[in-house]
This record gives C-alpha cells, structure tokens and sequence, in this order.
C-alpha cells in the first residue's frame, strides 16, 4: 500500500475515463477494465487531482465545503487517497528538486 502523507502530491493516471453521472463521477482504468463510482468528498477529490495537487490541499478545500474538522477530513481522505493510489488510479507524483 502507498502510505501517503499531507505532503505528496497526486494526479489522476492518464489513461483513466471518467465521467459526471448525476451526483457520482464514473471511472474506468483502460488497462484493467476496473470501474469506479465516486460521490461526494470522493468526486471532489477525484476533480482536484485532474492537475497534480497537495493531498494537504484537498484537505484544506473539503474541511471548507463540507465543515468537517481537521484531524476527521485528514484522516479519511488520507485513507481513500491512499486507496486509489493502490488501485492505480491516481499517480504520486515524484518530488521535484
């Protein structure tokens, strides 16, 4: 399992479809025929890593939108980031120098 932190920062993998269905966002992983429905937190942070971005800021944008408190949002988005991480469908996106 990856075991992300606030300080990586993932993308979505490429070659990944998805799409908005009502409240949910679908996604296949062309490779594998895996599919995937992701609503609410799960949609949102799926849309924010369309670009590289800091787990730590995807927090920060759900603790707003959805007032939930700190230790709570970093916990479980830590665990369903590091989920599509294992499932390959997001990237960590190496460190630069």
């Amino acid at each position: 399992m990856a075991r992300v932190t606030l300080d990586h920062v993932v993308v979505q993998k490429p070659d990944i479809l998805s799409a908005r269905a009502e409240r949910e966002i679908l996604a296949m992983d062309e490779e594998t025929g895996n599919c995937f429905a992701m609503g609410g937190s799960g949609a949102v942070i799926w849309e924010a890593a369309e670009t590289p971005v800091r787990i730590r800021d995807i927090c920060t944008h759900l603790q707003r939108r959805y007032r939930i408190d700190e230790a709570s949002c970093t916990s479980q988005t830590l665990a369903y980031v590091d989920d599509l991480v294992a499932e390959g469908m997001l990237l960590i996106v190496p460190e630069t120098e």
